[in-house]
């Protein structure tokens, strides 16, 4: 049962048959890819459809996959050539049509928040208005397909044709949704959307037990060769505990844990594990705009904040070391990390002082006061998160220690993520993450243009509406260059992160560790940084 893709040198010669069952807190909401928001429906939409590039679990590298590309010399064209055995599993071969379909259907979709990574295509945002009836930009020939910009876009390897929402979608399943003379037509409700028909991936759909588990079966068509596994499962759990529960037991053969599990799981003989860093962090966010939590508007109480919570000691009793202080948007993980922030070490004579800097005085109760109103807010939290309820509760008592009360919302995941996206004005504070990729462009996080308005009923990701002077230059010239050059963009966006420190919009808390987990008869591939389950159709059990 040979593979197309070869195996790496000194891998035994696999054995086929068995499952990989994997243990993710939280059921899946879709496995439609430009609509998914949250982990588990990326995981699985993931192995079902696959993207033009991959990306370099260890270096985060954009490399070829589906398709290769070739760039024009002033950078706003790439042309791309599908890999010709590249085929749906219905036998229909993948063509450009299939990413103009994608495109396309990003462009109209209601619901996406992904649009940014496609709005400086040529014609797009015409198309996306119903202003046109086709997109310019993208001309198809088969499997050759080109697609020009507006300008230059220097992470479009990362952003347009990489990542999930660039995800290629089958045309012969989802073009029907999308009618070129009726913007109102588009596949937010699609019944495929949840019931994935073909696949390019190596995995096919076979079946979504709503809170329980997903299964998916061997793609025996699969363009480099059927997996060695018989299935894919993605077994709901209800935190990570749970995961390392199932994972001793055996009821689980694969997942990621929490550093407050790793001492027992290294004690497990038949499990292995993998260590590396994140892409990405975990931080408390600060709405600078609200209105029932106003101190939150001004910069010398965020600092205050920065100063007033210790992450050190967080990441030493939460994570158990197995995580690093971050001081702005771009972690240590990323070509952009900036060196020379200011750190914001634990403090809390400096965070009085910056409060009463503020013009608050301390009140009879111990809690800053100003104009009758208390330094107060609430902070809402995924409540089956153990590590974020630790540092919800660190923060309570470490922010009560110079004057600050905070309020404990602990509400589940999947309604966190909605409030958020939908802007909701009565959020003061949140606790999430970002995973980033490999490209440091911050745009659909950062940029004044990705602020949730709920009066357009417009989403986003700028969640707390943070806006500064040169953020928008900052990051505009990142993205859209004209010198791409990785030296050019890195001071760019160091410009930003400069920014960022001094005003910040978060806490930007801790880039964790991935810690991944396995039986030891999984013979897994390479995961690392940017990719946990590189060449997972290589993946086999050992009986």
């Amino acid at each position: 049962m040979p593979a197309t893709e070869p195996l790496p040198t000194g891998v035994e010669v696999p054995e086929p048959g068995g499952r990989i069952v994997e243990g993710v807190p939280g059921d899946i909401a879709t496995l439609q890819p430009i609509l998914a928001n949250d982990q588990s429906s990326n995981r699985v939409a993931s192995k079902i459809y696959e993207q033009l590039t991959e990306v370099n679990p260890q270096t985060g590298e954009i490399e070829p996959n589906l398709g290769r590309w070739t760039m024009t010399p002033d950078g706003r064209t790439f042309v791309w050539q599908i890999e010709p055995n590249a085929k749906w599993s219905d036998g229909t071969p993948i063509t450009g049509i299939d990413y103009l379909t994608t495109v396309k259907s990003v462009a109209r979709s209601k619901k996406t928040i992904r649009r940014s990574n496609f709005q400086d295509i040529e014609g797009f945002t015409a198309y996306a208005d119903g202003k046109a009836t086709s997109i310019v930009g993208i001309t198809v020939d088969g499997k050759r397909f080109s697609v020009t910009f507006n300008k230059v876009f220097c992470p479009s390897l990362a952003s347009t044709f990489s990542g999930n929402p660039a995800a290629l979608l089958p045309a012969q399943v989802f073009a029907k949704y999308t009618v070129d003379d009726d913007p109102s037509r588009n596949l937010d409700d699609a019944p495929e959307n949840i019931l994935p028909t073909v696949s390019s991936g190596p995995f096919l759909f076979k079946e979504w037990r709503r809170g329980d588990q997903v299964i998916l079966d061997r793609n025996p068509s699969y363009w480099k060769g059927p997996p060695f596994v018989e299935h894919y499962v993605q077994k709901t759990v209800s935190d990570a505990t749970a995961v390392a529960s199932g994972l001793k037991t055996g009821e689980l053969n694969y997942g990621t844990i929490q550093s407050r599990e790793l001492a027992d799981i290294e004690n497990q003989k038949q499990l292995q594990v993998f260590r590396y860093p994140q892409p990405g962090y975990n931080y408390i966010g600060w709405n600078v705009r609200s209105q029932s939590a106003p101190a939150l508007q001004d910069r010398r109480v965020r600092q205050a904040l920065a100063y007033g919570l210790d992450i050190d000691a967080v990441v030493k009793a939460v994570f158990f070391g197995q995580a690093k202080k971050v001081v702005a948007h771009s972690p240590s993980t990323s070509w952009a990390y900036t060196p020379n922030l200011n750190p914001y070490a634990y403090d809390r004579s400096k965070a009085e002082e910056l409060i009463r800097s503020a013009g608050y005085a301390k009140g009879a109760d111990g809690i800053y006061q100003k104009e009758g109103r208390a330094l107060a807010f609430s902070i809402l939290a995924n409540a089956t998160n153990r590590n974020v309820a630790s540092l919800v509760q660190i923060a309570v008592e470490q922010y009560g220690q110079i004057g600050v009360r905070v309020t404990p919302r602990l509400e589940a995941s999947a309604t966190v993520n909605e409030r958020l996206l939908a802007g909701d004005p009565t959020i003061e504070s949140w606790t999430s993450g970002w995973g980033l990729s490999g490209d440091p462009d911050p745009y659909s996080i950062w940029h004044s243009s990705q602020i949730p308005d709920p009066s357009k009923n417009r989403q986003g990701f700028n969640f707390g509406g943070f806006t500064a002077a040169g953020v928008d230059e900052a990051i505009e010239k990142g993205r859209n260059g004209p010198d791409c050059s990785r030296a050019t963009r890195a001071a760019s966006y160091q410009t930003f992160n400069r920014i960022l420190n001094e005003e910040q919009p978060y806490n930007f808390g801790f880039a964790p560790n991935t810690i991944v987990v396995t039986n030891r008869n999984l013979h897994i591939v390479n995961p690392g940084t940017f990719n946990d389950v590189p060449s997972i159709q290589l993946w086999w059990l050992h009986s």
